[in-house]
């Protein structure tokens, strides 16, 4: 070893002399059953023309193309590694990496960062649907089921950068009283009259033009007196620049009810994953995932925390993605509602859809509560329901009720004819309160809706239902499971709702080669659905 140049940075001038030998192709050191060869196969049938758009065809060109770029990312995604940083150094130490590159110099990783905001979901998604097609080729993928499920990923922000709409709502209300107060102040000060009719901003400019007609100084600082014209101003001042805060955060709320200051897409969500053990909520979205066959082949964001109102528009992107529709949408009980089965009706699917009350059905609390209209006697002839205590509970009208959404469902209200003097009144008629109800016991019947949950449950209890019901807390279940255990990203990395999809759509990518490799290799190829096992 030289060791005069020891201290120098060029670490060559102190190696020994070796065998020269010719750089061959990296391949030639790649086990033949590893997956970064069958990822270099399957990515190489796509079309990567509208990702080849994102880079102008003038000036200087990318040092490595877009489609070598997207292989290198997905690859690394496959592996778990989601930083760009570890990325670029994986093309530098990392064989397959550099076989991945087909000689082009390993990229820092700002061309990493700089490829990942180019894309857009839109060509993400594009790319998504070819790789399906793909596979549909090799493998069981023929749209006859998808299996759909959501789980709430905490976002890249900080836990206690919370607004809330509440509270902003509270604030807002007040700034109407703190104006009118200030325009008293003003009125008596110049000796005018009322100026309640003046808003902020013309009060402002109002003041600016007095302060300026009588040379008032604007002065700052410890040791110097303001004139009561310049405070009033900075009075002014303070409610219009809250007025208008409160007016941007209310914009961004939108119908939410609470966003991070460091994520504005994301919302606080009661999670899984308490640190703390005191259900403390945290800025998170709301993934929506739909399997196929064992593999990804939708992703959506939601800012909304429950499932319910995300169905249909997820159902939506599916068929403009793909050009086509599933068969079944299977699915779990937070998904269970009159618009939802409404909707997807309407548009023939067939729905394997858990009910929300199906748990508690099968309780006894449930089958021995008196006051529920499935416990009740039905006569078809007289439209009537009968109680325990064996009154009647008669037509009287139907109500119409209007969602947040913008739908309107119809239910028939049946009321008892007297509950006076029942001694099962406290047991019919249960309240939150401890205050015992007044009227007459009511019932609310949507027979639209009811028709559509037997329609559904004959599925539901079916042996194919069963078998969907089986293999949706193994597919979908267990996509989360892979990402969120063995994968060990619980924490999403990026901020912006855009920013996360685009990076779940890559990691989708992943797991699809991933799960292609490993059906190829034990097996089980063309095989949609697992069995279910019974007892022996």
């Amino acid at each position: 070893m030289k060791k005069n140049h020891i201290q120098h940075g060029n670490y060559t001038k102190i190696s020994g002399f070796r065998q020269v030998v010719l750089s061959l192709d990296y391949g030639i050191r790649i086990g033949p059953n590893e997956p970064v060869r069958l990822l270099d196969a399957v990515l190489e049938e796509l079309d990567y023309t509208k990702l080849q758009h994102l880079y102008s065809s003038n000036g200087r060109k990318s040092l490595v193309p877009p489609s070598i770029l997207f292989k290198i990312y997905v690859y690394a995604m496959t592996e778990g590694i989601v930083s760009v940083r570890k990325i670029a150094e994986q093309c530098t130490k990392n064989i397959h990496y550099m076989w991945l590159l087909q000689g082009y110099p390993a990229p820092s990783h700002m061309v990493f960062h700089r490829f990942f905001k180019r894309l857009t979901v839109e060509i993400v998604q594009d790319l998504l649907a070819q790789l399906i097609e793909v596979l549909s080729q090799v493998d069981s993928i023929d749209f006859s089921e998808v299996f759909i499920d959501g789980t709430k990923w905490e976002a890249y922000a900080n836990r206690y950068s919370f607004v809330w709409k509440k509270a902003i709502i509270k604030q807002t209300a007040k700034l109407p009283d703190k104006l009118k107060a200030l325009q008293c102040k003003v009125a008596i000060e110049l000796q005018q009259s009322e100026m309640t009719s003046l808003t902020d901003d013309e009060l402002l400019i109002y003041l600016e033009n007095e302060i300026s007609k009588q040379h008032i100084p604007i002065v700052h600082g410890s040791g110097k007196r303001k004139h009561t014209l310049q405070r009033l101003w900075e009075e002014c001042l303070v409610i219009r620049n809250k007025r208008m805060a409160y007016d941007e955060k209310l914009q961004i709320l939108g119908s939410r009810n609470s966003y991070s200051k460091t994520d504005p897409d994301a919302t606080f969500m009661r999670l899984k994953e308490d640190h703390m053990l005191n259900g403390q909520l945290k800025p998170a979205y709301n993934v929506q995932l739909a399997v196929h066959s064992e593999y990804i082949v939708g992703v959506r964001v939601f800012p909304n925390p429950t499932d319910t109102k995300t169905l249909i528009p997820f159902i939506k992107q599916l068929e403009s993605q793909y050009k086509q529709k599933f068969q079944y949408v299977v699915a779990d009980a937070g998904y269970d509602s009159n618009e939802n089965l409404s909707w997807l009706f309407a548009h023939d699917y067939k729905t394997c859809i858990k009910p929300s009350s199906y748990e508690r059905s099968k309780t006894k609390k449930y089958r021995e509560d008196i006051g529920r209209a499935d416990n009740m006697v039905y006569d078809e002839i007289s439209d009537t329901f009968t109680c325990a205590k064996g009154r009647k509970l008669h037509f009287e009208r139907i109500r119409k009720t209007r969602s947040k959404t913008g739908f309107i469902y119809e239910s028939r209200v049946y009321r008892c004819e007297r509950c006076n003097y029942c001694g099962l009144r406290s047991q019919c008629q249960k309240t939150y309160t401890s205050f015992q109800s007044k009227g007459n016991k009511a019932l609310y019947i949507s027979t639209q809706y009811r028709a559509m949950l037997a329609k559904n449950n004959e599925i539901f209890n079916s042996p194919l239902g069963k078998r969907l019901r089986v293999n949706r807390s193994i597919q979908v279940e267990g996509v989360f499971g892979v990402l969120k255990e063995d994968m060990m990203y619980k924490r999403l990395r990026h901020r912006g709702a855009d920013n996360v999809e685009k990076n779940l759509l890559l990691i989708a990518f992943g797991f699809n080669v991933m799960k292609l490799h490993n059906r190829i290799q034990k097996g089980r190829l063309g095989k949609r659905l697992f069995e279910i096992k019974t007892a022996t």
